[in-house]
């Protein structure tokens, strides 16, 4: 009887110590995912803020904006843009950026969603005007060289609109440039 009681309570023994190294284990894991979430928080938290922002709020680069920049202007003639406007742009970034057929037309593409799911560019293009001006990265001469990207793609089908001149005006005033 007293070695069915000792066999009895070494499988209670072993059975509480299984469940206390389970419940351990569980606890470890379950650490590991707070931490995990704790060392990702600053990294949710930067996308939930630039997720609440849109369009050209998330531009950072130049070329980006300048590109951006000469679609609004492109899309301002009708809102729609045409072939020849669409190829006088990507010249104007393997021109000036020095990109290649690929990455100017990559570049072209996601200016033109950013530019088509814009409000009226008016606001958009002093955002990006001001990013131009400010940049670090850009001296006169580039900013120079945007107006007459700006002025090129305006031109593309004719004579500019009114709403293409208007745009350009914003950015020639943030520019500082004299017409």
């Amino acid at each position: 009887m007293h070695v069915v009681l000792a066999a009895l309570t070494i499988l209670v023994a072993v059975a509480v110590w299984t469940w206390r190294l389970r419940m351990a284990r569980r606890g470890l894991d379950e650490l590991a995912e707070v931490a995990k979430t704790v060392a990702n928080a600053p990294r949710r938290l930067s996308f939930k803020w630039r997720a609440g922002k849109g369009g050209v709020d998330l531009i950072e680069d130049p070329r980006e904006a300048a590109a951006i920049m000469m679609m609004m202007v492109a899309l301002a003639r009708g809102g729609l843009l045409s072939a020849r406007q669409g190829d006088v742009i990507e010249e104007e970034i393997r021109t000036h950026f020095d990109f290649t057929d690929a990455e100017a037309e990559d570049l072209a593409a996601h200016a033109a969603w950013v530019a088509s799911s814009q409000l009226p560019g008016e606001e958009a293009m002093r955002r990006l005007s001001r990013l131009i001006v400010n940049s670090a990265q850009l001296g006169p001469k580039e900013v120079v060289d945007l107006d007459m990207m700006l002025v090129t793609v305006s031109e593309a089908e004719g004579l500019p609109t009114r709403a293409q001149l208007g745009l350009l005006q914003i950015y020639r005033d943030m520019a500082g440039l004299k017409t």
